[in-house]
């Protein structure tokens, strides 16, 4: 008897030891955190342009080689990003990660497919006199709108993440397009 709850007990320390031992992808942790994501974007010294304005339709995070789609984002949501400068910022969200280390965020665009010239794009430019043009960005609609920097989610804790756009460098005339490039970056702030 005795025997047998030896072995029952060193089967049971051998079994916890091994999944307490079981290495972890780098830069994961056990456990979830708060990501507080703001938006703003860099002046503007275009003085025609009245508006810059983007409509996110999903907001993803890199981890472990694979795009998540973050479900506490309610979509379709469009900012004028002339309205986020010079300190202004917005609150896309507060979202609930898997903690860790990331260095990419992506947002999905609804923008039009080249070619098209929508009546109601989601992402548009506004001039003075209120005419619009669309506003393109080159496979934005299949891979998003990418923003690199490197940030923390830790462990029932926060991080707070600024997607800060500069339209001065991102937006383009090509031929008759107006194309968003991505110069967009993450900056972290306490």
């Amino acid at each position: 008897m005795k025997k047998l709850l030896l072995v029952t007990i060193l089967a049971v320390l051998a079994v916890s030891g091994a999944s307490c031992g079981q290495e972890q992808s780098p830069g994961t942790e056990t456990g979830t955190g708060t990501l507080k994501l703001y938006l703003s974007d860099a002046p503007i010294d275009t003085e025609n342009v009245t508006a810059v304005n983007i409509t996110i339709q999903e907001i993803q995070y890199h981890l472990n080689s694979e795009w998540i789609t973050c479900e506490e984002y309610a979509g379709n949501q469009t900012y004028d990003l002339l309205e986020l400068t010079g300190g202004n910022i917005t609150l896309l969200g507060d979202f609930t990660l898997p903690a860790g280390n990331y260095t990419q965020i992506r947002f999905i665009l609804d923008i039009p497919e080249m070619g098209q010239n929508p009546a109601n794009p989601g992402c548009y430019i506004e001039f003075d006199g209120n005419s619009t043009e669309p506003l393109f960005v080159p496979s934005g609609g299949e891979s998003g709108y990418k923003a690199v920097g490197q940030f923390t989610v830790p462990v029932n804790g926060t991080v707070k993440v600024t997607a800060d756009f500069d339209v001065r460098e991102a937006v383009h005339l090509a031929a008759s397009h107006y194309i968003l490039k991505p110069t967009i970056k993450l900056i972290v702030s306490d």
